[in-house]
């Protein structure tokens, strides 16, 4: 399998950010503990000159599991020559200079136009409950919340009812005079479910947000921490709004008999979601958390168009195990056709087969969303890197750190807007598929795209809940 390396364009979908790809960005020794250092091959390990590896060691640990869960989604790696040939081919397509080539063909940068919704696109069939844990119309709810969160300015403006299904929203924050720099979130119910919800990117922060793609162990999971490890930036939108609302969630759980915590969002939102369900599921194992007071609850999340937002670390507990299976249990995201963003941040090669699709539309500079433009400034951003030797050195580790990313639980992928949905899974950047898996993830190519495909870029990222997709149609739509 081709490597998944996605120097991303979340980053790229808002506003560029030179310092996210800068070489002095690139640490210069590496902490590991020695199973790590002994268990994971990097593989640019050949394209970076030879580092110290500051070995931290822990008398404490636990015993790692002897080929368990975790093991089992980070094993059949390719053969080395194998990822050696990968890699190269990824780092030459930078070398090519794909962006700058198309950038000076064009005179002047034409005004950017954003996205704009058409009411249409009902999508044909809805995911089962087998697919993502839980009833269709609460998905539909959930991308209804997702779709609103963009949408919807005031608390009281908010149509999540329908004459199947009555829904209240009980917090609405957009963090006030901090709006521009962290997304709104949301908490609604209905019958005994809770919905969480945080908006995807739409201003200037959140693609800073996207781009910073550090992955973090947090206090939240702390443990679990040495083996699993969440995108940072999105880590710290989470924690803040379940930090600042906690107490006021749970207590509406207990009052309300609430059986199941839905997390949910779409894009940066999809992201927040995942990690949101990581948070509040290990908090409500943590005997010290007031969140243990709701142990008994499940916890699961619904994403739409998220990015991957977990990396893993081969040196997994029992107790590791047993809770990483249960998150990937409870975890689904919808994934609609070419969609670059669940393919960052471990999935580069697809996204440069978009690239290359694109080339002809991009060069000619004509009006484009926002998501597109950042796209292709940051990829020319990383070309203009790799102009020697040392700068080679800085990109590949960056690549060999977002190699790791992935998604956890279903990826529930549509191949278009009325076609059944197929359940995949993602393994990982190399994985061998040895014993030829038909629903591998990143065994799904870029499909080419003859028309509009400015246009077609924003329709596979947003017609999941704003087409209407899987949303409630707007008409259906009521307090």
């Amino acid at each position: 399998m081709k490597l998944a390396v996605s120097l991303f364009l979340l980053a790229a979908r808002r506003q560029s950010s030179t310092a996210a790809f800068a070489p002095s960005s690139i640490a210069k020794y590496r902490s590991s503990h020695h199973e790590l250092a002994a268990r994971w091959r990097n593989p640019f390990a050949n394209f970076l000159k030879k580092k110290e590896i500051v070995v931290i060691e822990d008398d404490n640990a636990e015993p790692m599991s002897d080929n368990g869960f975790t093991s089992s989604l980070l094993g059949d790696q390719e053969d080395d020559d194998v990822i050696e040939k990968e890699t190269k081919s990824l780092l030459n397509r930078f070398k090519t200079k794909t962006i700058n080539k198309m950038i000076e063909r064009t005179e002047k940068e034409e005004n950017i136009i954003d996205w704009e919704v058409k009411d249409d696109g009902i999508f044909g069939c809805l995911p089962t409950k087998e697919m993502t844990g839980v009833e269709p119309i609460i998905t539909q709810l959930c991308s209804t919340i997702s779709s609103q969160l963009y949408s919807k300015d005031s608390f009281d403006e908010f149509m999540l009812s329908t004459k199947d299904i009555k829904t209240e929203l009980l917090i609405y924050d957009n963090h006030g005079d901090l709006f521009d720099a962290t997304p709104p979130f949301c908490v609604a119910v209905t019958g005994k479910t809770m919905i969480l919800g945080w908006r995807g990117t739409s201003g200037l922060a959140d693609g800073l947000n996207d781009a910073a793609a550090s992955p973090q162990s947090s206090l939240a999971w702390r443990k679990y921490a040495k083996t699993i490890k969440a995108q940072g930036a999105m880590t710290s939108i989470v924690s803040n709004d379940i930090v600042n609302h906690e107490i006021s969630i749970i207590k509406k759980v207990q009052d309300l008999g609430i059986t199941e915590i839905i997390t949910t969002g779409q894009s940066l939102g999809g992201g927040c979601s995942q990690i949101g369900h990581l948070i509040i599921r290990a908090q409500m194992e943590d005997e010290t958390s007031p969140w243990n007071a709701l142990k008994d609850v499940n916890v699961r999340s619904v994403s739409f168009c998220g990015p991957m937002t977990t990396v893993l670390r081969d040196n997994a507990t029992p107790a590791t195990d047993a809770f990483l299976e249960k998150l990937w249990n409870n975890s689904c995201n919808v994934v609609y056709k070419n969609d670059v963003v669940p393919r960052g941040y471990g999935y580069l090669s697809f996204i440069e087969d978009f690239l290359d699709d694109a080339a002809d539309d991009i060069a000619k500079a004509i009006p484009g969303p926002r998501l597109m433009k950042r796209m292709v400034d940051v990829q020319g951003k990383i070309e203009d890197l790799i102009s020697d030797a040392e700068e080679m050195e800085a990109v590949a580790g960056l690549l060999s750190v977002f190699s790791q990313y992935r998604h956890i639980g279903n990826i529930v992928f549509y191949e278009s807007e009325d076609a059944r949905p197929r359940v995949l899974k993602d393994m990982g950047a190399f994985y061998k598929n040895t014993a030829g898996e038909k629903n591998i993830f990143r065994s799904v190519k870029y499909v080419p795209f003859k028309g509009d495909i400015m246009t077609e870029f924003m329709k596979w990222h947003m017609d999941p809940i704003r087409g209407p997709g899987l949303s409630f149609p707007p008409k259906e739509q009521m307090k």
